[in-house]
């Protein structure tokens, strides 16, 4: 028989509740880093912009108009559309279903074969086709399209030459830099950036190797489970306040920077030197950039942070619901991102549902 002295159980409740408030934000066997700190957790928060069947979703992009883009990679057989805009909550093949009906083991042609990425910046869609199906090699070299948005309709097509890609390439995310009309890319395949010049056609390679574009890590730790895969470059984010380009492994704590004077120069040389570290951080996937903070994932704490440059960590929202938040964009004060169930999702999703979320960024 239990005995409780009725005297002191407020004051044992109160201290537990003091004693619970403290570890909130702390993991297993971890100390609690008193640079992060709690906004607003609660995924109650979060707004369902759809909810896809059967078909993975990683990339979302969101236009001036708010129209949503997102993107379907073909990981596996029988993905019916790699690239959709989202209408009502469902996916509509975009531009149309004909350029989207594609599948492993056919010629590539015309066809969009495995859409990653697709940023919408002013009137334009620019949409990197990795051309590497099943994340194993090359069929073709990748190809970059550039659609209208008023029009729908295809403006150009860009081929990222041999010398800037390898047979293991994956092109991952990409942002553009309107000014020098340039597009930057992460590769996570074999580790490395790669530049795009929108004038020329000319594109190069970049830190092929170094340090800092490499998996550091030989696993994460997924809801209580080890995910072991090592993967270098991944997200990027455009910091135009300080006109430089932030990049970070997937498989790594550690964002680093470089500056856009010496990354869109393909003249220039030794561009390890010019490599800055940012921050500590969380192991994330996609970045976004705004504020002056960049927001990313905690992928193993199924979290959505805000990093300051000074390494300062702020989560935003977390929960199952959150999962793999993959790609980020920003909409009229609204963060949209994606739950891409990475660890979850095997041969077959089709009995799973992804999501589509947004939330309200706080104002600071």
């Amino acid at each position: 028989m239990s005995f409780i002295n009725y005297k002191i159980a407020p004051a044992i409740l109160i201290a537990l509740a003091m004693l619970l408030s403290s570890c909130r934000n702390q993991g297993p066997g971890e100390e609690l880093n008193n640079s992060t700190r709690t906004e607003d957790s609660s995924t109650e928060t979060l707004e369902l912009v759809a909810e896809i069947e059967g078909v993975q979703v990683t990339g979302v992009t969101v236009t001036d108009e708010g129209r949503v883009f997102a993107t379907f990679p073909r990981w596996r057989k029988g993905v019916p559309y790699t690239l959709a805009e989202i209408v009502d909550g469902q996916p509509r093949p975009y531009p149309s279903p004909d350029l989207n009906a594609w599948d492993i083991g056919q010629e590539p042609g015309d066809k969009l074969v495995n859409v990653q990425s697709a940023v919408a910046v002013g009137d334009t869609l620019y949409v990197a086709d990795t051309r590497n199906p099943l994340i194993q090699v090359l069929i073709a070299p990748p190809l970059i399209h550039l659609y209208d948005l008023a029009t729908d309709k295809l403006l150009r097509t860009y081929e990222l030459t041999p010398g800037t890609t390898v047979p293991k390439t994956y092109v991952n995310d990409l942002r553009i830099d309107r000014g020098r009309q340039q597009v930057y890319f992460t590769d996570s395949g074999q580790g490395g950036l790669m530049v795009l010049d929108l004038e020329t056609g000319n594109s190069w390679r970049v830190l092929d190797g170094h340090p800092a574009v490499q998996a550091t890590l030989d696993s994460l730790v997924i809801a209580g489970k080890p995910w072991k895969r090592k993967i270098p470059s991944d997200g990027i984010a455009l910091d135009a306040i300080n006109d430089r380009l932030l990049f970070h492994a997937l498989s790594g704590y550690t964002l680093y920077a470089i500056p856009l004077s010496v990354l869109s120069d393909p003249e220039a040389r030794n561009l390890g030197d010019a490599v800055e570290t940012i921050a500590t951080t969380p192991a994330p996937d996609g970045m976004w950039r705004t504020g002056g903070r960049t927001i990313m994932a905690d992928l193993e704490k199924q979290a959505v942070v805000s990093v300051t440059d000074g390494g300062s960590v702020a989560t935003l929202v977390a929960g199952p619901r959150v999962g793999w938040a993959d790609t980020f964009s920003e909409y009229d004060g609204y963060l949209y991102f994606t739950n891409s169930k990475l660890p979850e999702a095997d041969s077959t999703v089709a009995n799973m549902t992804f999501p589509i979320w947004r939330m309200l960024l706080p104002t600071e």
